[in-house]
Protein backbone atom coordinates (compact mmCIF):
# COMPACT_ATOMS: atom_id res chain seq x y z
CA UNK A 1 0.00 0.00 0.00
CA UNK A 2 1.00 3.33 -0.80
CA UNK A 3 0.18 6.00 2.56
CA UNK A 4 -1.51 8.61 1.55
CA UNK A 5 -0.26 12.07 0.84
CA UNK A 6 -3.45 13.42 2.57
CA UNK A 7 -1.91 11.96 5.56
CA UNK A 8 1.65 12.69 5.35
CA UNK A 9 4.06 15.02 3.51
CA UNK A 10 8.02 14.10 2.90
CA UNK A 11 10.72 12.40 4.05
CA UNK A 12 13.41 13.87 6.13
CA UNK A 13 16.92 12.49 8.04
CA UNK A 14 16.89 15.19 10.79
CA UNK A 15 13.91 16.36 13.16
CA UNK A 16 14.97 19.90 12.66
CA UNK A 17 14.03 20.16 8.83
CA UNK A 18 11.06 18.34 9.38
CA UNK A 19 10.08 21.38 11.74
CA UNK A 20 11.57 24.24 9.15
CA UNK A 21 9.42 22.22 6.77
CA UNK A 22 5.88 21.98 8.76
CA UNK A 23 6.48 25.61 9.83
CA UNK A 24 6.58 26.85 6.16
CA UNK A 25 3.85 25.02 5.16
CA UNK A 26 1.86 26.46 8.04
CA UNK A 27 1.61 28.44 11.49
CA UNK A 28 0.62 25.82 13.53
CA UNK A 29 3.07 23.47 13.25
CA UNK A 30 3.71 21.81 16.39
CA UNK A 31 1.43 24.01 17.97
CA UNK A 32 -1.40 21.78 16.44
CA UNK A 33 -1.72 20.30 19.64
CA UNK A 34 -2.25 23.89 21.67
CA UNK A 35 -5.66 24.36 18.64
CA UNK A 36 -9.29 24.81 20.21
CA UNK A 37 -10.16 21.57 17.37
CA UNK A 38 -7.48 19.17 19.60
CA UNK A 39 -9.28 20.67 22.64
CA UNK A 40 -12.60 19.80 21.53
CA UNK A 41 -11.47 16.22 20.06
CA UNK A 42 -10.14 15.36 23.47
CA UNK A 43 -13.45 16.50 25.27
CA UNK A 44 -14.99 14.19 23.00
CA UNK A 45 -12.90 11.56 23.52
CA UNK A 46 -13.10 12.06 27.20
CA UNK A 47 -16.94 11.92 27.23
CA UNK A 48 -17.58 8.78 24.88
CA UNK A 49 -14.87 7.07 27.45
CA UNK A 50 -16.61 8.00 30.24
CA UNK A 51 -20.03 6.57 28.65
CA UNK A 52 -17.95 3.38 28.27
CA UNK A 53 -16.83 3.66 24.44
CA UNK A 54 -13.15 3.86 23.47
CA UNK A 55 -12.22 6.73 21.80
CA UNK A 56 -9.28 4.84 20.38
CA UNK A 57 -7.65 1.11 20.62
CA UNK A 58 -5.95 0.24 24.10
CA UNK A 59 -4.19 -2.24 25.61
CA UNK A 60 -3.78 -0.29 29.11
CA UNK A 61 -7.01 -2.11 31.09
CA UNK A 62 -6.17 -5.81 29.92
CA UNK A 63 -2.52 -4.84 31.11
CA UNK A 64 -3.23 -3.82 34.11
CA UNK A 65 -5.97 -6.38 34.95
CA UNK A 66 -3.16 -8.68 34.34
CA UNK A 67 -0.71 -7.55 36.52
CA UNK A 68 -2.70 -5.97 39.29
CA UNK A 69 -0.99 -2.53 38.74
CA UNK A 70 -2.04 -0.03 41.15
CA UNK A 71 -0.29 3.23 39.49
CA UNK A 72 0.40 4.66 35.86
CA UNK A 73 1.93 7.26 34.02
CA UNK A 74 0.52 7.80 31.26
CA UNK A 75 2.16 9.75 28.49
CA UNK A 76 0.60 11.87 26.48
CA UNK A 77 -2.44 11.05 27.87
CA UNK A 78 -4.56 13.91 26.67
CA UNK A 79 -7.74 14.30 28.48
CA UNK A 80 -7.30 11.27 30.96
CA UNK A 81 -9.50 9.36 28.56
CA UNK A 82 -7.75 6.08 29.08
CA UNK A 83 -7.71 6.22 32.79
CA UNK A 84 -11.67 6.26 32.42
CA UNK A 85 -11.50 2.96 30.40
CA UNK A 86 -8.59 1.53 33.18
CA UNK A 87 -10.92 2.40 36.27
CA UNK A 88 -14.20 1.12 34.40
CA UNK A 89 -12.41 -2.97 33.67
CA UNK A 90 -10.52 -2.97 37.18
CA UNK A 91 -12.39 -0.19 39.75
CA UNK A 92 -10.60 -1.87 42.53
CA UNK A 93 -7.36 -1.38 41.98
CA UNK A 94 -6.03 2.12 40.65
CA UNK A 95 -5.03 4.43 43.08
CA UNK A 96 -2.87 6.55 41.23
CA UNK A 97 -2.99 7.72 37.78
CA UNK A 98 -0.62 10.29 36.49
CA UNK A 99 -1.18 11.83 33.07
CA UNK A 100 2.13 14.16 31.38
CA UNK A 101 1.10 16.68 29.04
CA UNK A 102 1.19 19.49 27.85
CA UNK A 103 1.22 22.63 29.66
CA UNK A 104 -2.05 24.12 27.82
CA UNK A 105 -3.89 20.57 28.34
CA UNK A 106 -3.09 20.33 31.91
CA UNK A 107 -5.06 23.84 32.34
CA UNK A 108 -8.04 22.73 30.20
CA UNK A 109 -8.55 19.07 31.72
CA UNK A 110 -7.66 18.75 35.12
CA UNK A 111 -10.33 20.10 36.54
CA UNK A 112 -12.56 17.08 34.81
CA UNK A 113 -10.71 14.93 37.63
CA UNK A 114 -11.30 17.36 40.58
CA UNK A 115 -13.66 14.99 42.76
CA UNK A 116 -10.94 11.98 41.95
CA UNK A 117 -8.40 12.49 43.98
CA UNK A 118 -5.97 9.02 42.15
CA UNK A 119 -6.08 11.06 39.12
CA UNK A 120 -3.32 13.65 39.09
CA UNK A 121 -1.99 15.78 35.98
CA UNK A 122 1.66 17.03 35.40
CA UNK A 123 2.85 19.44 32.14
CA UNK A 124 5.74 18.18 30.35
CA UNK A 125 7.59 21.19 30.14
CA UNK A 126 8.27 21.47 33.87
CA UNK A 127 7.64 17.54 35.32
CA UNK A 128 10.25 16.67 37.98
CA UNK A 129 11.15 14.32 40.04
CA UNK A 130 9.61 16.08 42.84
CA UNK A 131 6.01 15.77 41.01
CA UNK A 132 6.16 12.02 40.03
CA UNK A 133 5.98 8.85 42.42
CA UNK A 134 7.06 4.81 40.91
CA UNK A 135 4.35 3.66 39.12
CA UNK A 136 3.62 0.14 38.34
CA UNK A 137 3.14 0.75 34.51
CA UNK A 138 4.38 3.27 32.61
CA UNK A 139 1.90 3.78 29.63
CA UNK A 140 2.07 5.72 26.04
CA UNK A 141 -0.48 5.81 23.01
CA UNK A 142 0.45 7.12 19.39
CA UNK A 143 2.94 9.60 21.44
CA UNK A 144 6.61 8.92 20.68
CA UNK A 145 6.37 9.72 16.87
CA UNK A 146 5.88 13.30 18.21
CA UNK A 147 9.05 13.47 19.88
CA UNK A 148 12.59 14.30 18.13
CA UNK A 149 14.16 11.11 19.95
CA UNK A 150 13.28 8.91 22.67
CA UNK A 151 15.31 11.30 25.57
CA UNK A 152 12.08 12.44 27.26
CA UNK A 153 10.70 9.03 27.13
CA UNK A 154 13.74 7.61 29.12
CA UNK A 155 13.95 10.47 31.36
CA UNK A 156 10.40 9.53 32.70
CA UNK A 157 11.17 6.17 32.68
CA UNK A 158 14.60 6.46 35.03
CA UNK A 159 12.24 8.88 36.93
CA UNK A 160 9.22 6.77 38.04
CA UNK A 161 11.05 3.00 37.31
CA UNK A 162 7.83 1.29 36.36
CA UNK A 163 7.86 -2.31 36.26
CA UNK A 164 5.95 -2.75 33.16
CA UNK A 165 6.23 -0.38 29.96
CA UNK A 166 3.54 -0.31 27.61
CA UNK A 167 4.10 1.50 24.34
CA UNK A 168 0.61 1.16 21.82
CA UNK A 169 0.82 2.44 18.56
CA UNK A 170 4.56 2.38 18.12
CA UNK A 171 5.39 3.99 14.57
CA UNK A 172 8.21 2.13 13.10
CA UNK A 173 10.21 2.22 9.48
CA UNK A 174 11.50 -1.21 8.54
CA UNK A 175 15.12 1.23 7.20
CA UNK A 176 16.17 3.17 10.25
CA UNK A 177 14.48 6.23 11.66
CA UNK A 178 13.55 9.00 9.83
CA UNK A 179 11.39 12.07 9.77
CA UNK A 180 7.99 12.95 7.80
CA UNK A 181 4.93 15.63 8.20
CA UNK A 182 1.53 14.75 9.58
CA UNK A 183 -1.88 16.41 7.79
CA UNK A 184 -3.96 18.03 10.77
CA UNK A 185 -7.10 19.82 9.39
CA UNK A 186 -4.30 22.08 7.31
CA UNK A 187 -1.54 21.99 9.77
CA UNK A 188 1.70 20.10 9.24
CA UNK A 189 3.16 18.03 12.28
CA UNK A 190 7.08 17.25 12.48
CA UNK A 191 6.67 13.27 12.83
CA UNK A 192 9.19 10.76 13.57
CA UNK A 193 8.83 7.51 11.99
CA UNK A 194 11.15 5.26 15.04
CA UNK A 195 13.70 2.84 15.17
CA UNK A 196 12.29 -0.31 16.64
CA UNK A 197 15.33 -2.46 17.20
CA UNK A 198 17.33 0.95 18.66
CA UNK A 199 14.44 1.58 20.66
CA UNK A 200 14.47 -2.16 22.46
CA UNK A 201 17.97 -1.96 22.99
CA UNK A 202 17.71 1.36 24.96
CA UNK A 203 15.16 -0.22 27.01
CA UNK A 204 17.31 -2.95 27.65
CA UNK A 205 19.52 -0.32 28.69
CA UNK A 206 17.47 0.86 31.26
CA UNK A 207 17.19 -3.02 32.14
CA UNK A 208 13.56 -3.63 30.07
CA UNK A 209 13.29 -6.87 28.73
CA UNK A 210 11.14 -7.10 25.74
CA UNK A 211 7.85 -9.87 26.60
CA UNK A 212 5.61 -8.71 23.71
CA UNK A 213 5.21 -7.02 20.14
CA UNK A 214 2.13 -7.15 18.46
CA UNK A 215 0.47 -5.37 15.88
CA UNK A 216 -1.68 -2.14 16.78
CA UNK A 217 -4.99 -1.99 15.05
CA UNK A 218 -3.91 1.07 12.74
CA UNK A 219 -4.07 1.82 9.07
CA UNK A 220 -0.62 2.99 8.60
CA UNK A 221 1.76 1.03 6.52
CA UNK A 222 3.64 0.37 3.14
CA UNK A 223 5.64 3.19 1.61
CA UNK A 224 6.43 6.71 1.96
CA UNK A 225 7.50 8.91 -1.04
CA UNK A 226 10.39 11.04 -0.28
CA UNK A 227 9.84 13.02 -3.74
CA UNK A 228 7.14 15.73 -2.20
CA UNK A 229 10.20 16.81 0.00
CA UNK A 230 12.42 17.02 -3.07
CA UNK A 231 14.66 14.09 -1.72
CA UNK A 232 16.23 11.75 -4.19
CA UNK A 233 16.45 8.61 -2.31
CA UNK A 234 14.41 5.15 -2.44
CA UNK A 235 11.22 4.88 -0.67
CA UNK A 236 11.16 4.66 2.77
CA UNK A 237 9.55 1.37 4.59
CA UNK A 238 6.85 1.74 6.80
CA UNK A 239 6.07 -1.28 9.09
CA UNK A 240 2.83 -1.25 10.51
CA UNK A 241 2.26 -0.52 14.10
CA UNK A 242 2.98 -2.13 16.83
CA UNK A 243 2.11 -2.58 20.63
CA UNK A 244 5.42 -3.10 22.64
CA UNK A 245 5.31 -4.66 25.80
CA UNK A 246 8.39 -4.26 28.00
CA UNK A 247 9.25 -5.70 31.99
CA UNK A 248 11.91 -4.56 34.51
CA UNK A 249 14.69 -7.31 34.31
CA UNK A 250 17.32 -5.69 36.39
CA UNK A 251 15.66 -3.43 38.88
CA UNK A 252 17.65 -0.44 40.40
CA UNK A 253 19.38 -0.79 43.68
Amino acid sequence: MIVQTCTWNGVFDAWEDAVNAAGSHSSEGSQAFDTTRWMERQEAMLKSARLGVSPRFTNLPLLVGAVGARSVLDLGGGSGWTFELVSRGTPRTIEEYFVVEKQTLVEVFAASFSQDDRVRFAASETVSSALLDSVDVFYSNSTLQYFPDNGFLKELIAVCTPKWILLDDFQPALEGEFFSMQHYYGAEIPYRFCNLKFTIDEMSQLGYALRGNWEYPSATGGHLNPSLAGASDSLRRIEASRSLLFEISTPAA
